[in-house]
């Protein structure tokens, strides 16, 4: 007994997810470029005129700081090697901690823990699904150094609340705004709220080189200690005799080829982010008529960049489970993804507090630890990873507004035909 069978008929179209190529002509001609001159990457990882890198590389900074309006651009590798070079510029390190989502990517608290600090994670808003900012006073303590804020799904954070919560306890924020590009809050962008924000140029994001990251900042201090940690920093501060600088530096550098990808990709932000918005404005529309499903909602002043687009799944008007709705919409021709990410703290790493050895080192340095990382720990978050939340990537290109209509009409299908499902899932439990 097959769902297909089930909902009757010929699925809404065939279960396919176009390949994601914003790639031109444009990005073409500037690969060949790079490769004609033969300078791939002009790093030098000691002190000297290459240390800051090669001329795609310095240019594709520029660009990016002068887009956003920030005074610093430091170009990295990947935004996960970007999350820890912002952690490690901000001086965080063994006994400190930092406050974090566990609604998102494990790399935004991997970062904390791989410069041996400890992340203290603070529960999520039911409907934005960023960091709650009525949470975050409750889990400040002496050893607190800063407050990493995720703007997930493209939707800003409360960022005038956090940093004002911030601002009043001395602490660092550290804006992961991988999913965000460009989004605004009262037209100021997502990623230059913070003292660090932090881009992710990784290839199924918004604009993308492959691979590839960058970190903003108007702090001097900051963006030098940025720099330092991309580029084996602590051989510099020795050919600088800067021993008042702690750094222990890697190869976070990205190369001329991606920083020359990532110049032109940036040029077409501002049409990928039209063309997400008037999908998912469509999208959002539609889903209002559905009883049980809610769309995103974006604040007042708030624009959204739509990574991905979020829904509320709600079993008591539907009647069947959040899995079953999932796998009829993935037969009628639209996968979903379920619950989006496990709750941080509720994977091994963090219920077994070991990450070097059998040590339970970096987390044995608080003598008094703030979280025990058990279930409970953020009710928000894990209702929605468990029970609520679905997953749609509809609002990207190539999609169109026809993909929008057939999307809606699978729903309206499986909405008609939640009786049958009923039944599956019945059977399917007989069975096990």
């Amino acid at each position: 007994m097959s769902k297909l069978a089930l909902l009757g008929g010929n699925p809404v179209r065939e279960a396919s997810i176009p390949w994601v190529n914003t790639m031109g002509s444009e990005e073409t001609e500037a690969v060949l470029a790079v490769m004609n001159s033969g300078c791939l990457s002009a790093y030098y990882g000691r002190a000297g005129d290459k240390f800051l890198g090669g001329p795609k590389v310095l240019e594709m900074e520029q660009v990016f700081a002068q887009k956003f309006g920030s005074r610093f651009a430091i170009s990295v590798n990947s935004a996960t090697t970007a999350l820890h070079t912002a952690i490690a510029a901000c001086g965080i390190g063994p006994g400190d901690e930092v406050l974090v989502t566990p609604y998102s990517m494990v790399a935004s608290a991997t970062a904390i823990v791989m410069n041996n600090a400890v992340p203290v994670f603070v529960d999520i808003d039911p409907i934005t699904y960023n960091l709650d900012p009525t949470q975050i006073e409750r889990w400040i303590t002496p050893n607190t150094k800063a407050i990493m804020v995720a703007n997930i799904f493209g939707l800003p954070a409360a960022l005038n609340e956090i940093i004002t919560i911030a601002r009043k306890h001395g602490l660092f924020v550290i804006e992961d705004n991988a999913q965000g590009p460009g989004a605004t809050i009262n037209g100021k962008f997502a990623g230059t709220f913070g003292d660090i924000g932090v881009f992710s140029l990784n290839y199924h994001k918004v604009i993308h080189s492959g691979e590839g990251g960058l970190l903003l900042t108007d702090n001097e201090e900051l963006a030098r200690n940025c720099q330092l940690v991309r580029n084996h920093g602590e051989a510099v501060v020795d050919d600088l005799n800067d021993y008042e600088t702690v750094v222990l530096g890697s190869n976070y550098r990205m190369t001329e080829l991606h920083a020359a990808i990532g110049i032109e990709q940036l040029k077409k932000l501002d049409h990928f982010l039209v063309e997400r918005r008037r999908l998912a404005q469509q999208f959002t529309s539609g889903l209002n008529q559905f009883t049980g499903l809610k769309g995103v909602v974006v604040p007042d002043g708030y624009e959204h960049s739509y990574y991905i687009y979020p829904i509320q799944y709600n079993k008591e008007d539907w009647g069947i489970s959040r899995s079953t709705f999932a796998q009829a919409m993935n037969a009628e021709g639209y996968p979903l993804g379920i619950g989006y990410v496990k709750p941080i703290y509720l994977i091994p790493m963090y219920q077994h507090k070991k990450v070097y050895n059998q040590t339970q080192y970096p987390f044995s340095l608080i003598e008094k630890p703030t979280q025990d990382y058990q279930k409970g720990l953020c009710p928000v978050t894990e209702a929605m990873y468990e029970e609520k939340v679905v997953i749609a990537d509809v609002c990207r290109l190539p999609y169109k507004e026809s993909d929008i209509d057939d999307a809606l009409e699978a729903i309206q299908k499986i909405w008609m035909e939640r009786g049958k499902l009923l039944e599956y899932e019945a059977y399917t439990v007989s069975r096990t």
